[in-house]
């Protein structure tokens, strides 16, 4: 495993963890992101799992790079809920 499956992997996790605390601070109104943003995370980790094991690292950070992408748009978009609240 290189530093970048380290990194990737551990943001996921880190991101799981922050949508679990949050849902236990913020209750069952902000349910629905909540379970977005745990399911995109872990969706994440099993695609860059599955090809982290393919052994091609082109092809690994390549999909890296979209999920980093993802993972900031999704960020934002959870800042943006927060900071714009309808």
């Amino acid at each position: 495993m290189n530093a970048t499956t380290g990194y990737v992997i551990l943001a996921a996790i880190v991101l799981v963890v922050a949508a679990l605390v949050s849902w236990r601070r913020r209750g069952p109104q902000r349910l629905p992101l909540i379970i977005y943003v745990i399911g995109v995370a872990l969706v994440w980790a099993v695609i860059l799992g599955v090809v982290w094991s393919l052994g091609n690292t082109a092809l690994f950070q390549r999909f890296a790079l979209v999920g980093w992408g993802f993972a900031l748009g999704m960020l934002a978009m959870y800042i943006a809920v927060h900071v714009y609240r309808a």
